[in-house]
Parts: C-alpha cells; structure tokens; sequence
C-alpha cells in the first residue's frame, strides 16, 4: 500500500468521523430531519462528500444511533472501572453524556429507524438492549445500596440525558453549560435515596441576576 493510499484512506476516515459526529450536533439540535448540508457545512465538507459516505438520509441516521450506542458503552465502562459503587459511576456515567451531548434514544426515534428497531436480529436493537440492561444492572445495584431511590430505570435516565444534552435557543454557549451544568446536579441531587448534608453545597453555585444578564448581553 503506497503512502498516498494510506493519507487517502486517513483522509476518508476522518471526513466519515467528522460527519458522523456534526450529525449529532445536528439531530440533537433541529432533529433527524434537519438539512443535511447543515451537517455537512459542521463537518468541514462538501455534500458531495456526505453522500459518498452515507447515501441516504436514514443510513446517517442509523448510522448516529448505532455511534451513539457504542460510545455511551464506553462510557460505561470507564465509570464502572473508576468507581467501586454503583452510585459513583451511574453519575460520572450521567455527567460524561451530558458533556458529550449524546442523544441516546433521538435517532432511535426516527421513523426511518423502524425497521431496525422491530427486527429481533438487528444490531442496532441488540446493542440498545444490551446497554439498557447493563444500565439497569448498575440501578438495581445502586438501589440495594440504599444510594438511587427506587422506581427509577434506564430509559429514565437515558431521556434525561437528551433533555439536559439540548441547548436553549438564542443564549451563548458558555452560558448554555453553566445553566446544563447547574440542571444537572440538581438532577442528580433528586435521584438520591438519602439526604445529603444540608450544608453541603452544589458543585456550582447559583447564578446572580447580575451574572445572567452579563451572559445574555456577550451573546448579543
């Protein structure tokens, strides 16, 4: 293999990356049926370049979904390996999606993902059956040890992430993270079985008025 078709090759892996990646951005913000020259505007392409990557809308989309499948099982992994409790790694876990924005179960929703979705044999219905129950796995553990309240499951969770993962319109996006940032402790401070020390505070600190409008006046 010569070095020019080695750089081609390195070159159509990172173009297939970059889509995939700026159709996330996309789906999370506008839905899976937004423009896909937007997508491909975020990646650094031509359209062009999209269709020869994916032909069609829908093979994107599954392609997302089955993306977002395997990164949020890497994340998983990573949180169980760095935390002995089940509590501790169900919020680093929490904390990590949110931070990448991945929209779990968005694409899933898609009607082009029906079929996928109904199949028993599909890899892309395994794989979400597969994190789900490993998900629940790590709840019920997190429950019997009196941290998760009960009542809980993973597509409660998973939702939540999508929620929290979607930015609000018009503001700036340093003020979008704090705001997520702050929604998501106090979503991990509600799924808690016990009550932490009151004088313990949040990970951050309130927002003043005065902060918020200096947000709101830098996104002008």
């Amino acid at each position: 293999m010569t070095e020019g078709t080695i750089r081609l090759r390195a070159d159509a892996h990172r173009n297939r990356e970059q889509i995939i990646a700026a159709a996330r951005e996309v789906f999370l913000e506008k839905g899976v049926h937004a423009p896909l020259e937007e997508i491909a505007r975020r990646a650094g392409v031509n359209i062009a370049t999209l269709y020869r990557r994916f032909p069609d809308r829908p093979a994107l989309v599954r392609q997302v979904a089955l993306d977002n499948v395997a990164l949020v099982g890497d994340e998983l992994d990573r949180a169980t390996a760095a935390h002995p409790d089940a509590w501790g790694a169900l919020a680093q876990l929490l904390r990590r999606l949110v931070e990448l924005r991945v929209g779990v179960f968005m694409p899933m929703l898609a009607s082009s993902l029906e079929e996928d979705m109904r199949g028993e044999g599909g890899d892309l219905k395994a794989g979400r059956d597969r994190l789900i129950e490993r998900m629940e796995q790590l709840i019920r553990t997190a429950q019997q040890d009196g941290l998760l309240r009960h009542g809980i499951g993973a597509i409660d969770l998973l939702s939540s992430i999508i929620k929290l993962s979607r930015p609000l319109p018009v503001i700036g996006a340093e003020l979008n993270e704090l705001l997520t940032d702050r929604q998501l402790e106090l979503f991990l401070g509600g799924l808690r079985a016990t009550a932490l020390d009151a004088s313990e505070p949040l990970r951050r600190q309130p927002l003043t008025p005065d902060e918020l409008d200096r947000h709101l006046e830098a996104a002008e």
